[in-house]
């Protein structure tokens, strides 16, 4: 018992250790898709994730991760499993306004169940990035930007030996796309 009291205290210990880079900017920023919210007044993207994690590795420098999830377990239903990591640089930094650049690179995983067919994507996404931010703690962001994804569709439907089909697909994403962000 002793020993996962100690160890409990040192995991919090450095989570919450330096918990900013110098007392006033936060090193940690979590944000979700305001559409997860209020669907009908923003939009949703096939590029964006449910869950996003930013990391301040120094005041213009940012590591990045995101990840999506989703079962439908109804007849017709589906599974969808995505993550991505990143990293962002800081071009202009004011007060309530930061601008910036990055890039995320991005695997998705689809499967639907009343068809039986398999689906994997891996990508690349470019971006500019604008936060807004309402307080020390909270802000609003928008990340528009150029994908390129890679998709792999598997039948297992089909008894012929040519069950796979693949294309590239690319495009603007994100565009409109809010998130509502955490600084911790």
């Amino acid at each position: 018992m002793r020993i996962l009291y100690i160890y409990i205290v040192l995991i919090c210990s450095i989570s919450f250790a330096q918990t900013s880079l110098d007392n006033t900017i936060p090193k940690h920023q979590i944000g979700i898709g305001i559409s997860k919210f209020v669907n009908s007044a923003f939009t949703s993207d096939k590029n964006a994730y449910s869950i996003n994690y930013r990391y301040a590795l120094t005041e213009k420098i940012h590591v990045r991760g995101g990840a999506l999830y989703e079962n439908d377990d109804s007849e017709g239903g589906f599974t969808d499993f995505g993550i991505k990591l990143g990293a962002d640089k800081i071009i202009k930094n004011y007060t309530k306004w930061h601008f910036y650049y990055g890039i995320d690179v991005m695997t998705n995983y689809n499967n639907y169940k009343n068809i039986n067919k398999n689906q994997y994507m891996l990508g690349i996404m470019p971006f500019l990035g604008i936060q807004f931010n309402l307080s020390q703690n909270f802000s609003f962001t928008v990340e528009p930007g150029f994908y390129v994804r890679h998709n792999i569709v598997v039948d297992h439907a089909t008894f012929s030996n040519d069950n796979r089909n693949s294309w590239t697909e690319s495009g603007l994403g994100k565009l409109g796309y809010v998130n509502l962000n955490f600084h911790f």
